[in-house]
């Protein structure tokens, strides 16, 4: 963990500076919408939903809830609670209504401002609930959330607070539990989108491409937020699209690309057309959220010519790693990020040497302060360093590899087996289009090793050719005993395989 960190800015400083600085240059493109908006009337209309909040006498501790699409409306909103000095609550659109009342009855908002899209009809009065619709004043009806804001003057002054204060409460995807609320100061969140600019030398020149829900921490600091912070560009879309990707890339001149591993696995087993030679601004594509292996990243390179540049982060944490475009090592997430500071420890808790295994941990200005808890406090993260539960190692050079999750450990027969090291092999197999492990329950050794496999288009592949194939680099006991085929792998609303999901297809054939 380096010092001389840059200075922090609240987020009022940083719009007001862009808007004087930028002006009529584009701050957000919205291609589903086919819309955009300047640096300076972005500011504005954030302006327009600071005074707004401070209208309704909204405090520095009080909670708004934002249930929205990505759009130009829905950044406004998030930006304005932000720019106000209120703590930004963003839910994701998909989720279930289930976990939707979950969250707003865990954070108890002053307000919830959904998206009238939804629907939501009988609402529970505890809350004050605001429908929101576009800043196309002819689409505008009577009590929607624009409507009330557009006679607040667009100049905001004062925000509320200071950097100790929370500026977010994000909730983690759930698969067998309840998601977790993660609570992040202002502080935190600045440091953790300035590590990244820093790391990836992000500038005013930049135009960076995302299409992940808004809501999740990730795109908040590797797009949203770092556009805003850097004076960049972003492009922004509701969801991946592989027939517009090429289009986006090449009409808003794109520099950095964002990726997933779902994302880089649909363009290697159904390519595009699109190549780094006739994208001369493209400097790479990123890859995060989950482990790509080494394979599908040598695949796709040599298929489009586009660098990969990994990173790893965590709700918990924000970045904890990221690669410098200038030296990367494929595999490898890179080395932690100036905010962090980064150690491996063994099952005793000792830190271990370079090149073993064991937990990653971290600590540093940049994590968040905790979870939230059922009273409204704070379960505040271990001054000592936060345990991922990641297993990982890091090289002569400080480069941290991801090995797999301990709780996702496979132990057969008291033999710890890593699912990520058996998931990469079956990667290898040129028919293999996406793949997954787990460990299912067994009789006899306690776990067994299970693998679910999806074939590329037009590809036939028999149990008996997997095994083959395990068998040229796997000792006995990791090959796959069961191996199901599937059109596609279930995941969880962050676009990673679901343990839960994949042991439930198997728990419906035994009858479970």
């Amino acid at each position: 963990m380096e010092e001389n960190q840059a200075t922090y800015r609240d987020m009022q400083s940083i719009m007001v500076h862009n808007a004087e600085r930028f002006g009529s240059r584009k701050y957000i493109i919205s291609v589903d919408q086919n819309r955009d908006s300047t640096f300076s009337e972005f500011n504005r209309q954030c302006g327009r939903i600071a005074n707004f909040f401070k209208d309704k006498e909204v405090k520095k501790d009080e909670t708004i809830s934002l249930i929205g699409r990505n759009s130009i409306e829905t950044l406004s909103i998030y930006f304005g609670i932000l720019k106000y000095g209120a703590i930004a609550n963003p839910i994701n659109f998909e989720e279930s209504r289930e976990n939707i009342y979950h969250i707003i009855g865990r954070v108890k908002p002053k307000f919830v401002i959904y998206n009238e899209e939804m629907d939501f009809g009988q609402t529970d009065s505890t809350y004050s609930w605001l429908p929101y619709s576009t800043l196309d004043v002819k689409k505008r009806g009577e009590g929607e959330f624009f409507s009330m804001v557009e006679n607040f003057e667009p100049d905001f002054e004062t925000p509320l607070g200071s950097m100790q204060d929370i500026a977010e409460i994000v909730f983690t995807s759930g698969t067998t539990e309840r998601p977790k609320g993660v609570v992040i100061s202002r502080e935190a969140l600045f440091y953790q989108v300035h590590d990244l600019i820093e790391r990836l030398g992000i500038s005013e020149q930049d135009t960076i491409l995302d299409y992940r829900a808004y809501s999740w921490l990730s795109p908040q600091i590797l797009s949203i937020l770092v556009t805003m912070q850097a004076g960049a560009t972003l492009v922004f879309g509701q969801k991946f699209s592989r027939s517009r990707f090429p289009e986006w890339l090449r009409e808003h001149g794109v520099t950095i690309a964002v990726g997933v591993p779902t994302v880089i696995n649909i363009l290697v087993s159904d390519p595009v057309d699109i190549h780094k030679k006739d994208l001369p601004a493209l400097r790479f594509m990123t890859s995060s959220s989950a482990p790509l292996s080494v394979e599908k990243h040598g695949e796709f390179e040599d298929i489009y010519g586009i660098p990969i540049n990994q990173l790893a982060g965590s709700s918990e944490g924000g970045w904890v790693c990221a690669s410098p475009p200038e030296k990367r090592k494929i595999g490898s997430a890179g080395p932690p990020v100036r905010s962090k500071e980064l150690f491996i420890v063994n099952e005793e808790g000792k830190r271990c040497e370079v090149g073993e295994e064991g937990e990653i941990v971290y600590r540093g200005k940049s994590n968040a302060l905790g979870y939230l808890k059922e009273d409204g406090g704070i379960d505040r993260f271990p001054a000592e360093g936060f345990h991922t539960g990641d297993m990982g190692y890091v090289d002569q050079e400080g480069y941290v590899f991801y090995t797999g999750r301990i709780k996702d450990l496979i132990i057969r027969g008291g033999v710890n087996i890593s699912p990520m090291e058996i998931t990469n092999r079956l990667m290898e197999h040129p028919d293999v289009k996406e793949a997954a492990t787990i460990g299912i329950p067994d009789s006899i050794y306690g776990e067994e090793v299970a693998s679910f496999i999806v074939p590329k288009p037009g590809c036939e592949i028999e149990e008996k050719d997997i095994i083959s194939h395990c068998e040229k680099t796997l000792p006995d006991f990791k090959i796959p005993k069961v191996i199901r085929f599937l059109e596609e792998i279930p995941k969880s609303d962050r676009a990673k395989a679901s343990k839960q999901l994949l042991l439930d297809l198997i728990n419906q054939e035994n009858g479970v």
